[in-house]
């Protein structure tokens, strides 16, 4: 008798994670894990703030997301940011992806926010992946 309960407790547990998985795969990108989001490059509103110089402005660009981090933005004109060494001295801070989910309980949208550092002030890069 505790075999079987035992069985039928594992079965439920395996349910339940089919479940969660297929609820994720239901986004139209299927980009979304578990866990956050998948490694790779993806296409992302990008909403730029320098305060120094009182520019605001809205992008689409590309990100790379690693280990539910955005690691680099493309800016498309061969110019990016990124994190680790740079030639530029700038600091890159930030970028850890958080992710928004729907009344079902699906994964619909990553979020983060970088900043770059240097001589001439912060630049922040809020970002939307959905």
């Amino acid at each position: 008798m505790k075999a079987l309960i035992l069985f039928l407790i594992v079965i439920i547990i395996n349910t339940q994670s089919v479940l969660t998985a297929s609820n994720i795969s239901k986004n139209n990108t299927a980009i979304f894990t578990p866990l956050g989001i998948k490694d790779g490059w993806y296409q992302a509103t990008v909403k730029y703030s320098n305060y120094a110089t009182a520019t605001n402005a809205t992008y689409t660009l590309k990100v790379k997301v690693q280990y539910n981090s955005v690691v680099e933005i493309d800016f498309g004109n061969g110019g990016s940011v990124h994190s680790g060494y740079n030639n530029e001295g700038y600091i890159y801070s930030g970028g850890y992806l958080s992710t928004e989910q729907d009344s079902e309980g699906n994964t619909i949208s990553a979020s983060a926010t970088v900043s770059t550092s240097d001589r001439n002030g912060v630049k922040y890069f809020k970002i939307l992946i959905e």
